[in-house]
């Protein structure tokens, strides 16, 4: 496809291609988002807990290298979420 073609599509869209990459730009960030927010929901639901209560049960006993592995899993993914909504929020200011 030549860019007369795309410019055609933008053009009838009423888009610029700066509006366009935009666009996908975004929609990109929210499909992370939406990665990592799956993520922490599986967590919680999985330990019936938020990552605050669940930290404070695996402080009093010792925990198995599964548990470690989730609980590492799911502080990153809360990071992640965090740094996904703080980006995007960003964007619309």
């Amino acid at each position: 496809m030549d860019a007369g073609f795309h410019d055609m599509i933008f053009s009838k869209l009423n888009l610029s291609k700066e509006q366009v990459l935009d666009e996908i730009a975004l929609l990109s960030a929210h499909q992370k988002l939406s990665e990592y927010t799956m993520e922490v929901e599986f967590f919680e639901e999985k330990y019936g807990k938020t990552l605050d209560s669940f930290e404070k049960n695996l402080k009093k006993k010792s925990a198995s290298l599964s548990t470690e592995n989730d609980w590492m899993a799911w502080k990153f993914a809360i990071e992640g979420k965090q740094y996904w909504i703080n980006l995007i929020q960003a964007t619309q200011k």
